[in-house]
């Protein structure tokens, strides 16, 4: 603790406020305070503030001790990952400004210790809020502790800093995916925010149940409302303040940084890719000409580090929003469903157990028969054949759980958003300006999303289902291909025999 003492800068914001030649002076002697650090933005995040700013004076991130792991524990795991290798050779000493600190934001205070609470207070700056709880199908008291009542005691923990410079907060691009066209303001919902967080501190669990149907018949998922609620609470406790939101679409694998096609962990869209290129699915229910807003999580990244500098420099009388979306080039579902399985096909997965093939349907009716009723009896058998090899069956349980990531998704495949991006557009002119301008990427409008397709793929093999490409991999589709052509000829038989059956 002496040696931070020692190294952050006392006056962080005074000396913040003149670093306006680059980001990375802007960054130089500040102490940085990272939520959300060990998901997938916050590494990313953490990963790119240590490599393109090493004369940072300090980065806490707070982690949540878990069960069967203690934080020093998770830190380690966190910070062995291949990705700092790097960072590791070319700025060893910059691991060692990197401090895990026990919190945990569903608790009150954070759940940190009086002593780690005021060395915060002491030597932080800046503060990137990124902890959520991103499960759709989270119980309404759950999401709105972790992801409404958490934002509002970090907001707590920066407005008692000494010497604060900004605050931002990661929100979601679909946290207002009950409207169509959203600026880059905070709306309001009809329930207000300190009303809900009440009810599910001090109601029943029928009474929270039946405000949480309510609320499902607005929005998509307890996730996106939650997220909702948390932006209003920064909008109303920060007026006048070097506070930002940021909204992220869907945050998919990287495009270069820290290497291409990086990707931690399975979320919704990933799943649905990997699902699409391993056969497992049949067909998806949306609409091929809807757009699907994906950005990579580089960009989201370099968005976030910018914005800190920007609504710095560059303060309003209201919280800043920031709509970090990819609709400036954009992408069709139908488009996103070909290339994965034209790549699934060109270089398949070593496990894959269906040949890949899968289409884009609007009709609720029509997708089920589709994509249920046709694998059913397929599958079941697989699964005889599997337990008589002595091997655990898997099929049906594939088929349960893709129709049920389906399902989840299916409000984001059948719609389109169209999102205002001024000061997203704002931000990116005035990073040109500074020297280092080119360490980040701002600019989505030549992105090749064929191309990226295949680099997510290629993350998706290595660093989910850590794998290299066998040979034999093409010698198992090409048996698939005519498991699923004899397969395919005789559902069309039997399925004409018994409409033959019902007409005669």
């Amino acid at each position: 603790m002496d040696i931070i003492n020692k190294e952050t800068n006392e006056n962080g914001t005074n000396e913040g406020l003149n670093k306006t030649n680059s980001l990375e002076e802007f960054y130089s002697g500040s102490g940085i305070l990272v939520t959300g650090a060990t998901g997938f933005v916050g590494i990313g995040l953490l990963e790119k503030l240590m490599r393109v700013c090493p004369r940072i004076a300090a980065i806490f991130i707070l982690i949540r001790p878990k069960t069967n792991e203690t934080i020093e524990q998770r830190f380690k795991k966190l910070t062995d990952d291949p990705i700092y290798d790097n960072i590791k050779a070319k700025h060893p000493s910059v691991l060692s400004k990197v401090y895990p600190v026990k919190g945990d934001v569903s608790l009150p205070d954070l759940g940190l210790s009086r002593e780690d609470r005021n060395l915060l207070l002491e030597k932080v700056n800046i503060v990137f809020h990124s902890a959520a709880t991103v499960r759709f199908n989270e119980p309404l008291h759950v999401a709105v502790n972790v992801n409404t009542k958490g934002t509002a005691r970090v907001i707590e923990l920066w407005s008692e800093l000494k010497h604060p410079i900004s605050f931002v907060h990661v929100s979601t691009a679909f946290s207002n995916a009950n409207l169509h066209e959203i600026e880059e303001k905070v709306y309001t919902t009809s329930l207000n925010p300190s009303d809900v967080i009440d009810i599910c501190d001090k109601f029943d669990k029928t009474s929270i149940n039946v405000m949480e149907k309510r609320i499902l018949e607005i929005y998509p998922n307890t996730y996106t409302f939650s997220k909702n609620l948390a932006e209003q609470v920064v909008a109303s406790k920060c007026k006048d303040l070097p506070v930002a939101i940021v909204r992220p679409s869907i945050v998919g694998a990287s495009l270069e940084e820290p290497c291409p096609g990086w990707i931690q962990g399975t979320s919704a869209f990933t799943g649905v890719i990997l699902l699409v290129s391993k056969g497992c699915a049949t067909a998806i229910r949306g609409r091929r000409d809807a757009r699907l807003d994906v950005v990579p999580v580089d960009f989201v990244v370099d968005t976030i580090i910018c914005i800190a500098w920007h609504v710095t420099l560059h303060p309003d009388h209201e919280v800043k929003v920031y709509n970090c979306t990819s609709n400036a080039n954009p992408y069709k579902w139908g488009q996103m469903k070909d290339a994965v399985v034209k790549c699934g096909i060109e270089t398949p997965m070593n496990d894959t157990l269906w040949y890949p093939g899968c289409s884009i349907i609007t009709n609720r009716y029509i997708y089920n028969v589709l994509s249920v009723i046709p694998y059913i009896l397929p599958a079941f058998i697989i699964d005889i054949f599997l337990r008589l090899r002595g091997s655990k069956p898997i099929m049906m349980k594939l088929l349960k759980n893709s129709n049920k990531l389906f399902t989840s998704v299916v409000h984001f495949t059948l719609n389109e958003w169209t999102f205002q991006q001024d000061n997203c557009s704002d931000l990116a002119r005035k990073v040109k300006m500074l020297n280092d301008s080119d360490m980040v990427k701002l600019d989505l409008r030549d992105m090749n999303w064929e191309k990226y397709v295949a680099t997510y793929l290629m993350g998706i093999r290595k660093f989910i289902l850590k794998q290299e490409f066998k040979s034999t991999a093409r010698q198992r589709l090409s048996r698939l291909y005519w498991v699923h052509q004899i397969t395919k000829t005789s559902g069309i038989i039997i399925l004409l025999r018994i409409i033959l059956c019902l007409v005669y």
